[in-house]
């Protein structure tokens, strides 16, 4: 507050008086504008960021629709007989129950529907039976077009996260239901974002490699994960299912949680454009193969065998694919640098 000084004098005592006077400063009121300006200015700031990143992500969503034709056309022939094949096995396995061939208990039908009418499963649960089979189809074609670089795989991504998802709540396979829904499904939103800014002149991402400190950090983070679905499966399980398959057997259980454990930390690796995932996707599959071959302890399922034999595969080829990618990419940068 500002203060002036007023000199009175008083004749009899010949006295300088002195008082304080304030002043309705105008610098006050100035300061509290600034602020308020200095408020709205960031406000807008952020509703612009907020504008432009929104404006920008429907921009690669965009492109994401525009690579979808584009990016299955860019397959060969026997590529494509080849995604043909695998989709079809998958889809034959999602409605037709090989198990019934070595079922040593009563005798059983070939189609699922059919031992799902005798097992007393309700209809919207059989209807749903479906969304399996079609998710079967569009997670080949993500798993294909993720092998090949190519950013339209998301669209699939999303698409098989949703149906197999509303799928394995129905039928109780908790573990899988979670996964898909609650961090597959939001992940392929962000692997967009992250992959349309790694896209080169052919509209394929850019592969990188872990250094040894990120293997480090996967080594621990797979542990707590681990040990964190452990606990949190057989949870949400009985809240969700009232049972978990597992409960009572210690090494499936183990299995289970470490295969969650492994899918988070690959679908990160993913979208991070990491070919060292595939090594993670094949560790997956390995350890799904010994879970469902009936080795544990556990009932041999042979259509989810098959199933994972047939992605084990699939991931094999994606390591391939991606491992020379970035050596081809390392190699490149290495002839740049000795030209410059």
């Amino acid at each position: 507050m500002s203060t002036t000084k007023l000199e009175l004098t008083n004749p009899n005592k010949k006295e300088i008086l002195t008082k304080s006077i304030p002043i309705n400063s105008i610098s006050d009121d100035s300061e509290d504008e600034s602020i308020e300006s200095n408020i709205v200015n960031q406000e807008k700031q952020q509703s612009s960021i907020l504008y432009l990143f929104i404006k920008r992500y429907i921009q690669q969503l965009k492109l994401v629709f525009q690579s979808i034709i584009s990016d299955l056309k860019d397959f060969k022939y026997w590529q494509i007989i080849i995604f043909i094949l695998f989709a079809t096995f998958n889809v034959v396995f999602s409605i037709l129950d090989f198990n019934s061939f070595f079922s040593h208990q009563q005798p059983r039908s070939l189609l699922k529907w059919t031992n799902d009418v005798e097992d007393g499963k309700p209809l919207w649960r059989r209807i749903l039976l479906c969304f399996s089979g079609i998710s079967a189809f569009t997670n080949i074609l993500y798993v294909g077009l993720v092998i090949y670089g190519k950013i339209s795989s998301f669209f699939w991504g999303i698409t098989g996260a949703i149906l197999y998802g509303i799928y394995a709540f129905a039928y109780g396979y908790v573990g899988d239901a979670q996964l898909f829904v609650f961090f597959f499904l939001p992940m392929q939103f962000i692997g967009i974002y992250l992959w349309s800014k790694k896209l080169d002149n052919k509209s394929t991402t850019r592969v990188k490699s872990l250094k040894f400190s990120g293997w480090i950090f996967i080594c621990i983070s797979s542990f707590l994960l681990t040990l964190l679905f452990y606990y949190e499966i057989p949870m949400f399980s009985k809240y969700l299912a009232s049972t978990y398959f597992f409960e009572d057997k210690f090494i499936p259980h183990v299995f289970d949680a470490t295969t969650n454990a492994l899918n988070v930390i690959g679908q990160f690796l993913l979208i991070a454009c990491y070919w060292e995932q595939y090594i993670i996707w094949i560790f997956v599959n390995i350890m799904s193969i010994i879970m469902y071959s009936g080795r544990l302890g556990t009932p041999l399922d042979i259509n989810l065998l098959l199933v994972w034999i047939m992605l084990a595969i699939s991931s094999a080829c994606g390591l391939y694919k991606w491992y020379h990618r970035w050596k081809d990419s390392k190699h490149i940068s290495s002839m740049s640098n000795i030209k410059v």
